[in-house]
């Protein structure tokens, strides 16, 4: 049986509490396009010749700069690539190659693995999200971690105009 007590003092500190905390996804940045300085949607949208990537912190996080060293670009149908990834360096990616093979439906996978990224000190100097070292399985051993784990992506469903 229950004391009496229990309730009134459980429902007492239940009041005290006057907030809840959760992790925050903050820590975790995400791939932004932009064309012409305007935010591409993930939604679906015809592909354009020229987009910018940039890493950014997640809406309502605190400012950050981050830097990527190289991003994976790759056309990718019913699950499939369409073609063999791409290796970029810069911000700028041409997109133009892709213009002619892509179709409605068709989504372009844009991914950073997490030793490919680093934030940028208040000094400028950068510090890696994650070392080579960390991002790797041990030898013989399988690698059962997500994409999402791996690093940031941003998937674009493509469009015919």
């Amino acid at each position: 049986m229950v004391q009496p007590l229990f309730f009134p003092l459980l429902a007492a500190l239940l009041c005290l509490a006057t907030s809840a905390t959760a992790q925050t996804t903050c820590a975790r940045p995400i791939i932004q396009l932009l064309h012409n300085e305007q935010p591409i949607a993930a939604a679906g949208s015809a592909l354009v010749p020229v987009v910018t990537l940039r890493v950014e912190p997640e809406a309502g996080c605190p400012a950050q700069e981050y830097r990527f060293r190289h991003a994976q670009v790759t056309l990718v149908r019913r699950g499939r690539p369409v073609l063999p990834s791409k290796r970029v360096q810069d911000s700028e990616l041409n997109l133009q190659a892709l213009l002619r093979t892509y179709q409605t439906g068709d989504h372009l996978l844009i991914f950073i693995a997490y030793q490919d990224v680093a934030l940028v000190s208040s000094s400028g100097t950068l510090v890696p999200l994650a070392t080579a070292k960390d991002a790797k399985p041990k030898t013989g051993q399988l690698d059962l971690r997500t994409d999402d784990s791996k690093g940031i992506s941003f998937r674009w469903l493509l469009q015919r105009p």
